[in-house]
């Protein structure tokens, strides 16, 4: 997976780095603060970050 792409437990797919989006699925867009978080092995931050974001943005996905 490229670097500015990252696997996330959420849905288990990739979202961007800088902005959250979905990478080649439908999903919500996540705060980038969150998936930072989750990154650095922080899960329960990530958690708080997102819950705190809802309701979440859906998003078709961006190309690969």
């Amino acid at each position: 997976m490229e670097p500015h792409i990252y696997c996330t437990s959420y849905c288990n797919k990739g979202h961007r780095l800088h902005d959250g989006k979905p990478v080649g699925h439908e999903c919500h867009v996540l705060p980038s603060k969150a998936l930072a978080s989750e990154r650095a092995g922080d899960t329960d931050e990530a958690i708080r970050i997102i819950q705190a974001a809802k309701p979440l943005r859906t998003h078709r996905g961006v190309a690969k």
